[in-house]
C-alpha cells in the first residue's frame, strides 16, 4: 500500500463459550503433555473455529470443569477495518455461544 493510503485496523473481541464432554475435550488435547495448559484451551478453540469456518483469531482461553464437562470461554479478536464495516453476524453466521456437542449453553 502506497505511504499516502492508510487503514485503521482494530480488533473487535468477543467471548465465545464453550460446554465440552471431558471425553471429547481429552481426545482433542491427546499431543498436550498437560492438557490443563492454556495452549491446550486455544487449541481446542481454534478446532472449534476452524469447524465452524470462523476466521476469528484465538486469544486468551479460560477454563472451568466438572465430572462431565469442559467449559470454555475464549476471548476471539477479529480484524476491522475502519473504512468499512464487518458484522458479527458475518463473522460467525449469527450463531452466538455454541456448545461442541451441539447441546445449547
Amino acid at each position: 500500500m502506497p505511504a499516502s493510503e492508510s487503514s485503521d485496523i482494530t480488533l473487535q473481541i468477543y467471548h465465545h463459550h464453550l460446554k465440552i464432554p471431558i471425553e471429547s475435550y481429552f481426545n482433542t488435547v491427546a499431543d498436550f503433555i498437560d492438557p490443563w495448559d492454556e495452549r491446550a484451551y486455544q487449541f481446542v478453540v481454534h478446532q472449534y473455529l476452524e469447524k465452524a469456518k470462523d476466521s476469528g483469531i484465538v486469544g486468551m482461553v479460560r477454563q472451568e470443569r466438572d465430572e462431565h464437562y469442559v467449559y470454555l470461554d475464549a476471548a476471539v479478536r477479529y480484524p476491522m477495518v475502519m473504512d468499512g464495516q464487518v458484522s458479527l453476524e458475518s463473522m460467525d453466521g449469527g450463531k452466538g455461544p455454541q456448545a461442541m456437542d451441539g447441546e445449547k449453553i
